[in-house]
């Protein structure tokens, strides 16, 4: 025998399977129903008698809560027992979540079971949990639940609780399959609206949720909104719209549930028929309800709709005029009764309609006591299932067929007219009070956002000007420390360049002494002397041996004299006039100190056959500077072995190249040191051109390019005036 939990996860699971089946829904009810027989046989012996055994397993609280909503064995009372059980087990539980989640599924079983009064306590405790918990999802589905309650009974409420609804779903974290919850809440609030007659509201809500639908690709919910949007232009008498708008809702039906997609098309046809009805083209609303009356299953399928359909057919064919057998109608009419009445009371609604077709008919015919009964018999329908449309329209017609009594059918028509008017009205302001305060929250949260994003971007702001102040300061002493460096650099160059140019002034004039010097033992010593040969030579004259000898060797003394002061006066005079001077002097001895100093070998090239000190001073300075800079950076910066500095002329230019095989850098880089903005400066002075040619590893080559002849560009020798632009190559 099976244990009563064991029995309900079985009928659980089975429910679940066969309603996920793609059969048709009359085939997948015998199925089911012969499994559940077949359950109940084996499990019908423990089932009632198990019902007070108390079990807190979170698999039990589900499977108790699925048998109630879906089984059709217990009774209302075990029913109630099962939920009531759940909720206690429910109540056990630690977890929050999981506790919202089951008394949302409890509250919507209470509902289909019809059970307001637990209905309203557990969807409150719901509500109040989902609160606690910041639970927007279960928050939502709490509203939604309370407006499926209301929408037949208080429309305003309902659209009230769709709303709230709809907004808590918009801020939610939906997953996949929960995802178009948003967009049934705006249709549900739509088909609230459309029926208390608000169809410009309505229009509007069912756009947006097709807007919604069409942005999460969501197509299995368009047929639903097409299908309402084109009820709400049939409202507002746009009978072209709307049946533009059914035909795009028939796009749709693909992909809906397979259980859904037939039933679906009926529906679809029927509406359209009906179109044309309201709008009095009788033949083609007969034609599509004939066609559609042919369709195979029909009846079994969807009977309320085909008895709908064969009223509709009747009064279409009547009013057309496509029988000529009168009674054809009536017998149709009499069908859809039959119908109707086969499937019990909740089809009552639908028999009004046919009675004020029957009273039509009758009244083509000229039976005024049987129009006039089956006019009464559908205004007595009409009040007892508040049908109010169908309440008027029958009253309408009494009012016309029935003398007697015409002016209180009249009286009550007028009367039921604005009263029904007057609540029409009262539910639109209410929905426009609600949507009105709706606005004013979503105004008033957008305010508090929009504020929110103003202090945080005022303190952004702050923060932000305080990083900049604090960058500017720093920057400000950073750029002043870097101008005492370069100024300090600048005046250590001009001391330098002083002592250069004191230098090169010692050296004129040691070069000038030297020239002195040597004419003065020229044009001075030499002369004397060959004054005193001269006179030695005339006492040569002397006849006696002694003399004779004397005189020769002072002769000869004083021509050797004669030579050696002639070979030093060319010596010094020389030594003035050779073309290495000071200037290739000064670089050597440059070279010869950073080498000892740095311990690199540095090796000096120049061209032999150029007059080195015959170049302008403003050149031979910035030259010098341009290689003690540059000397300076391969000790610094390169990481060298050896450097080597070469000096060549062409007919107009003067080139020097300084070169190292140290480990190079990137020259794509913008950045510049002062080193090198100095040699760039000089260069541009001189009107030259610089190429600095370096590869990371492989070195650095520096090849500086001046005219020969040079403009003054300053005062001095070394003078820092306002550099020409230079030509970086």
């Amino acid at each position: 025998m099976l244990t009563f939990k064991a029995f309900l996860y079985l009928v659980g699971r089975l429910t679940v399977i066969f309603y996920d089946l793609d059969y048709s829904m009359g085939t997948r009810s015998i199925v089911f129903l012969g499994v559940l027989l077949l359950c109940f046989c084996l499990g019908c012996n423990t089932a009632h008698d198990n019902l007070e055994q108390p079990d807190t397993s979170t698999d039990s609280l589900a499977i108790w809560v699925q048998w109630a909503r879906d089984s059709i064995e217990l009774s209302q009372q075990d029913k109630t027992q099962l939920l009531e059980k759940a909720l206690q087990a429910n109540d056990a539980l630690a977890n929050d979540s999981i506790q919202t989640q089951n008394l949302s599924r409890i509250s919507l079983a209470f509902s289909r079971l019809g059970d307001t009064l637990n209905f309203k306590r557990t969807n409150a405790e719901l509500m109040a949990l989902a609160k606690k918990t910041d639970n927007a999802l279960a928050h939502g589905e709490a509203h939604w639940d309370l407006g499926s309650y209301h929408r037949t009974t208080k429309p305003d409420s309902a659209y009230y609780h769709f709303k709230e609804a709809h907004m808590l779903f918009s801020k939610a974290s939906l997953d996949t399959s929960k995802l178009d919850y948003p967009g049934r809440m705006l249709v549900s609030m739509a088909s609230t609206r459309e029926k208390v007659k608000d169809y410009i509201g309505a229009e509007k809500d069912v756009i947006k949720a097709i807007e919604y639908y069409n942005s999460i690709d969501q197509k299995k919910r368009l047929y639903d909104a097409h299908n309402l949007l084109a009820i709400t232009q049939d409202g507002l008498n746009k009978s072209e719209k709307a049946l533009e708008y059914y035909k795009k809702a028939k796009e749709f039906i693909p992909f809906l549930k397979k259980d859904r997609q037939f039933s679906s098309t009926l529906q679809n046809t029927n509406n359209s028929a009906a179109v044309y009805l309201r709008k009095k083209d009788y033949s083609t609303a007969y034609e599509q309800y004939q066609k559609l009356a042919q369709k195979d299953s029909f009846l079994q399928t969807s009977p309320q709709l085909y008895a709908q359909v064969l009223s509709s057919m009747a009064i279409s064919q009547f009013k057309s005029g496509q029988t000529e057998d009168s009674n054809a109608p009536l017998q149709l009419l009499q069908r859809s009764n039959a119908i109707f009445d086969s499937l019990g009371a909740n089809t009552t609604y639908y028999k009004a309609r046919n009675h004020e077709y029957l009273a039509e008919i009758f009244v083509a015919q000229k039976d005024t006591l049987e129009a006039i009964s089956e006019a009464s018999t559908s205004v007595a329908i009409a009040k007892k299932t508040l049908n109010n449309d169908r309440l008027l329209s029958s009253l309408k017609l009494l009012t016309t067929i029935d003398r007697v009594h015409s002016a209180a059918h009249a009286r009550a028509y007028f009367d039921l007219n604005e009263q029904l008017q007057l609540q029409e009205r009262n539910i639109q302001d209410k929905f426009a009070r609600i949507q009105l305060e709706t606005d004013e929250a979503i105004e008033r949260n957008a305010y508090l956002a929009r504020q929110k994003r103003l202090w945080t971007g005022i303190a952004l702001g702050m923060l932000l000007l305080g990083i900049a102040i604090f960058t500017i300061i720093a920057q400000r002493i950073n750029n002043q420390r870097l101008r005492f460096q370069q100024r300090q650099q600048e005046s250590n160059q001009e001391i330098y360049n002083l002592m250069l140019a004191q230098q090169g002034k010692f050296q004129e004039g040691k070069q000038l002494e030297q020239k002195r010097i040597s004419e003065e033992i020229h044009d001075g010593i030499l002369g004397q002397m060959l004054g005193i040969r001269l006179i030695l030579s005339g006492l040569n004259e002397r006849d006696d041996a002694s003399a004779i000898q004397q005189r020769a060797e002072l002769i000869e003394k004083m021509r050797e004299l004669e030579e050696e002061i002639r070979t030093i006066s060319h010596e010094l005079n020389d030594a003035s006039y050779q073309k290495i001077h000071n200037f290739i002097a000064a670089i050597d001895d440059l070279v010869k100190t950073i080498s000892a100093s740095a311990k690199l070998e540095c090796d000096l090239t120049y061209d032999t056959e150029m007059n080195w000190d015959g170049l302008d001073g403003d050149l031979k300075i910035n030259m010098y500077r341009i290689v003690q800079e540059s000397l300076q950076n391969c000790v610094k910066h390169a990481n060298c072995n050896a450097v080597l500095v070469n000096f060549t002329t062409t007919e107009k230019m003067v080139m020097v190249m300084i070169k190292d095989d140290g480990v190079g850098f990137d020259t794509k880089k913008g950045k510049k040191g002062i080193g090198l903005k100095n040699v760039i400066s000089r260069v541009g002075k001189l009107s030259g051109t610089l190429k600095v040619d370096s590869t990371l590893g492989e070195g650095t080559a520096i090849t500086v390019q001046f005219p020969k002849e040079i403009e003054n560009v300053g005062h001095d020798e070394d003078s820092i005036g306002e550099p020409r632009q230079v030509q970086e190559v």
